[in-house]
């Protein structure tokens, strides 16, 4: 017998799986198409068909709430991860930032003291050489170096 041939006897559409089953169902028996399909509806198979129909949906549907329960936690953790990364990234960055500042604090330092120095090297250059003319003048030149 046919899947369509089933359909007009017995105004049920069954899926694929469940044709199959009804189909090795009617080859073990031995009556007709139209006995089987009419003792069929008689003992239930209907009923029996969307029994096993709702289970099966409830089964999906308790699947479908595990994996969203998992999506659920799998996101939780990745979102706490990602915080705990962007959370240190950003204590990274602050301490960065402050040694990076500790180091233009340190090059301006050292560059006042730099500026400091030449000017104290400049004003001991002109002493010197004002002491050296004084000696030149007083005759004493030569004896100081």
């Amino acid at each position: 017998m046919m899947k369509s041939e089933f359909i007009e006897r017995t105004g049920f559409e069954p899926t694929a799986d469940e044709y199959q089953e009804i189909e090795q169902e009617y080859m073990g028996c031995d009556t007709d198409k139209d006995q089987f399909c009419k003792e069929w509806k008689k003992n239930g198979g209907i009923q029996r068909l969307m029994r096993l129909r709702a289970r099966k949906v409830e089964e999906l549907e308790h699947k479908l709430h595990m994996a969203e329960k998992q999506y659920e936690e799998m996101d939780v953790r990745h979102c706490r991860s990602f915080n705990e990364m962007k959370d240190n990234m950003g204590r990274k960055l602050e301490d960065m930032t402050a040694r990076y500042n500790q180091c233009c604090e340190a090059n301006e330092n050292l560059d006042r003291l730099l500026q400091e120095a030449k000017a104290a090297r400049k004003e001991a250059d002109d002493k010197l050489a004002t002491v050296r003319r004084a000696f030149e003048i007083l005759g004493l030149g030569k004896e100081v170096e």
